[in-house]
């Protein structure tokens, strides 16, 4: 099965952590909790979780759509199975959606098999308006649609409100209750429809690229079926909030920025682009850059065994009756005789020519190496050959070039090659302005859901001079270029205009230019210094930026490495973590397996209202999650329960990798038991409430866990029979901007001058930590910094705690060569066992470099005691 990445997996740990929230405080105020951000309700849904996951361009959203059905069964609706209605864009991805969901052999059916064991049924519309009701009750149910087919309007959506006799047997035996929530017509009689089929069923609702359907119809179309949660996946989520007008804005849980794409290797970046104003010469360039490709694609099949054929998209211009263009035709005609391309080499893909149909791009006897279209190639189409675009059109708006630039920027194998160039997309464009054409293609990111910060970066010049950079409105693409020095110039001299975009850091003898200067003030720059070396230097700014990549390499950052808590095993250093000390046997069976009234409530509750205190809004949500239980309890089949069964369906639902299945069953065995004997519940009782009883269970289990987790680690760590701990430079965590990958960057005003990397990560522009990292910016004792990525091991500072791996908020280096870490904790938090904790292994960590490191933890705004440690 295929192994989730680390962003995907941060992604549906936020959507788990949301629903388990959901479940106790209502969507809302999860939501708020979660994000610090405003909920926006869709009126007819108002109490309904409704929420986005936000990833960009081949980010792999369906692989996780897959996952996010087994988090919200088991985290919100607390069942074993479910049924979902996958909604898609158009019938091509839905097609495509349903081959792969019923490709027992597929990554996407893998994870739903592993979640569900294997019990899932999936079926597009029609075979829907057939479905038994044993296929409901057993298994989990997907069927896949479009929005539009479910409209009244449409022939198939008639179908889907209208009785089928098909159907009736889902409706014998309903309780009143469940009568009641029916859709009906005449005096009241049930419409046996698949409408009225879903919302007994109360379906998960994957929403792909939603951004197509956030409209008041769409909702009120979503709305017939009664759903219990809606997850929506898209690069980009709707952003205006227009209720008044029937447009409302996504709730963006969370969202995947395009460094963390890049570091997982699942894109191609950054897109070299390169203009020229004949249309023949830039397709001269694309064809050149393609033979060099497959050049080096050669040497990398050597190398690796990997076979990749670069392929080039050619974008040409529509047919037109005004003027002449460059259409497809004109485009091939010229591919064969003014550039000698053999025919079979090339392939047109447009609404009338489908020369790509049923053709495997991947096949090494394909000969397809170039591939003319216009606006968009079909939908769902997906090759990660396709390296080059080039548009023989001009380039003045995003929407022109967003679909195809998709094409370009997924990497081949979702893995980094050794040939650099081969980690890279190229575009080439028919263009007098190549500022007006990057930033199109900078907005053609955007479309794809990158940031616009990523987005400054992500595109980059060809290494050939270009035309000049900055426009009439002075806008410079390339804002900034650095180059180490020898010497500190004195910057005084130098007039006013000059002097506003020149910064000079002597810590580092780095010197920066930031925005656009002439070749004068090149000249009167250079004056500033007497080595030719750094004359020279100031020549390669002015050069870069101008767009021109010069022979000369970019100034090389000294490397940031920082060295960590380590322990010596077998005569290596390695890093220490969980492993060294959770290999101490404890029996599970052996606890006690007693729960109280305030481990586990046995009364049914009908709403949170009594225990939290929230508003009369937070109060409804909370009762739609009880109601939306008790529907489906009602819905459900249950077996006839004994104590073994139940006992086993309970150990069935809880992880427990670390503890044998004969202590896990023995222990909830003993609790079923003493739930029954002690507190007089019967069977019937503990079965009706089962997901609350698993969740009780599950916590009981995780606080003996954690117990046993924080005795073992104390006694490792500070027993009388302690493990040896060291700090050296041979084991430690390099900084490397390759993989630093934020998933989002701070947007403030405040410019902060010695954070390691360009764009800081993860950092809000207001708050406590902010104050923190501007006193840590000012201190003349530090030499750079970091802010520090939560849940990144391969690429963050971090240190080993009883429970996890504990990520401070900031790391730097000092003057002097000594590493200052710093984890900020406001006056509240300050004194609580984990603050505790992570301060005992800091300066556990400090202890052990010999006074080469420094831990401080500042008891809220006393940033006085980051002042004492560094002098």
């Amino acid at each position: 099965m295929l192994q989730l990445r680390e962003y995907q997996q941060r992604s549906l740990d936020a959507l788990s952590t949301y629903f388990k929230e959901t479940c106790k405080y209502g969507a809302k105020m999860a939501f708020i909790a979660q994000t610090e951000r405003p909920y926006r309700s869709v009126p007819s849904l108002s109490e309904m979780p409704y929420v986005c996951l936000r990833v960009p361009t081949g980010g792999g959203k369906t692989l996780m759509a897959s996952y996010a059905l087994g988090t919200a069964t088991h985290d919100y609706l607390q069942a074993e199975h479910a049924v979902c209605l996958w909604l898609v864009p158009s019938n091509v991805i839905r097609d495509q959606t349903l081959a792969a969901l019923r490709d027992r052999q597929h990554p996407y059916r893998q994870a739903l098999d592993a979640h569900f064991v294997g019990n899932v049924r999936v079926m597009d519309l029609k075979e829907a308006l057939y479905v038994q009701r044993g296929t409901l009750d057993g298994e989990t149910t997907i069927i896949v649609s479009t929005l539009a087919a479910l409209r009244v309007e449409d022939t198939d959506g008639r179908k889907v409100y209208e009785t089928a006799g098909a159907l009736q047997h889902h409706f014998t035996g309903l309780s009143p209750a469940l009568r009641d929530i029916l859709e009906t017509e005449g005096e009241g009689q049930v419409i046996y429809s698949l409408a009225n089929v879903l919302r007994l069923r109360r379906p998960i609702v994957i929403m792909d690229e939603a951004h197509n359907a956030r409209t008041k119809l769409s909702f009120d179309t979503l709305t017939r079926f009664n759903p219990s949660c809606v997850i929506e996946f898209t690069a980009t989520p709707v952003t205006t909030h227009k209720p008044e007008q029937g447009y409302f804005a996504s709730n963006v849980l969370h969202h995947v920025s395009a460094r963390e794409l890049k570091e997982a290797e699942m894109i191609k970046l950054p897109i070299k682009l390169r203009t020229r104003p004949d249309w023949r010469e830039v397709i001269a360039d694309a064809l050149q850059q393609q033979r060099e490709l497959e050049k080096t694609a050669l040497e990398e099949q050597k190398e690796t065994g990997e076979y990749i054929r670069p392929i080039v998209l050619f974008q040409a211009q529509p047919q037109s009756q005004e003027r002449t263009t460059f259409t497809v035709s004109v485009v091939k005609q010229a591919l064969i005789d003014d550039f000698r391309i053999p025919a079979e080499q090339i392939a047109v893909a447009t609404g009338d020519t489908r020369e790509l149909d049923d053709v495997d791009l991947f096949d090494p006897a394909c000969q397809i190496r170039f591939i003319i279209t216009v606006q968009a190639l079909k939908e769902g189409w997906d090759c990660s050959f396709a390296y080059i675009l080039c548009s023989v059109a001009e380039q003045h708006s995003a929407r022109s070039v967003e679909q195809l630039l998709g094409r370009v920027l997924r990497m081949p194998r979702a893995s980094r090659k050794n040939k650099p160039e081969l980690n890279c997309a190229y575009a080439f464009a028919a263009s007098n302005s190549f500022v007006e054409t990057a930033h199109s293609l900078k907005d053609g990111l955007l479309e794809n859901g990158f940031e616009r910060m990523e987005a400054d970066d992500l595109v980059t010049p060809q290494d050939t001079a270009e035309p000049s950079l900055f426009g009439s409105d002075g806008l410079n693409l390339f804002t900034q270029a650095s180059e180490v020095v020898t010497e500190q110039p004195d910057l005084s001299v130098l007039p006013a205009a000059i002097v506003q975009h020149v910064t000079f850091d002597p810590s580092s003898n780095l010197l920066t230019v930031q925005g656009a200067i002439t070749e004068s003030q090149m000249t009167e720059l250079q004056s500033c210094f007497t080595q030719d070396k750094d004359r020279s230097a100031v020549e390669r700014i002015y050069h870069r930026l101008q767009g021109r990549t010069v022979v000369a390499s970019a100034p090389i950052r000294e490397p940031f490495s920082v060295p960590g808590l380590a322990v010596c095993m077998n005569g290596a250093l390695e890093l220490f973590d969980d492993s060294h000390f959770l290999d101490t046997v404890w029996n599970l069976s052996e606890c006690d397996a007693s729960l109280s009234e305030g481990d586990f409530s046995s009364t049914l509750a009908t709403g949170a209202a009594g225990e939290i205190d929230v508003s009369q809004s937070g109060q409804v949500e909370t009762r739609f999650v009880d109601q939306l239980h008790d529907q489906l309890s009602l819905i459900a089949m249950e077996p006839g329960w004994t104590v073994a069964s139940l006992a086993n369906w309970l150990d069935r639902q809880i992880p427990h990798p670390d503890i044998t299945q004969a202590q896990s069953s023995l222990f909830i065995q003993n609790v079923v038991m003493n739930l029954n004997e002690t507190r007089g519940l019967s069977l019937e009782q503990l079965a009706r409430l089962k997901f609350r009883l698993r969740n009780a269970v599950e916590a009981k289990i995780n606080g003996y866990r954690e117990h046993q987790r924080k005795t073992c680690y104390q006694q490792t760590l500070f027993g009388p029979d302690r493990v040896e701990l060291t700090v050296e430079p041979d084991c430690c965590f390099t900084y490397s901007e390759d993989r630093y990958s934020p998933n989002w960057y701070y947007e403030g005003g405040w410019r902060f001058n010695k954070h390691y990397f360009r764009l800081i990560g993860e950092l809000k522009s207001d708050g406590e930590e902010f104050d923190c990292a501007q006193f840590l910016d000012n201190l003349p004792q530090v030499k750079h910094w970091v802010r520090n990525l939560e849940r990144r091991p391969e690429s963050s500072f971090w240190l080993q705690t009883s429970t996890d791996r504990f990520y401070p908020d900031f790391v730097a280096e000092l003057t002097d060569g000594r590493y200052l870490v710093i984890e900020y904790k406001g006056e509240d938090r300050w004194s609580n066992d984990d603050s505790k904790e992570k301060r005992a292994v800091g300066d556990l960590w400090a202890d052990r470099s010999a006074g080469k490191c420094l831990f401080v933890m500042p008891k809220g705004r006393d940033f006085a005691v980051i002042m004492d440690a560094v002098q």
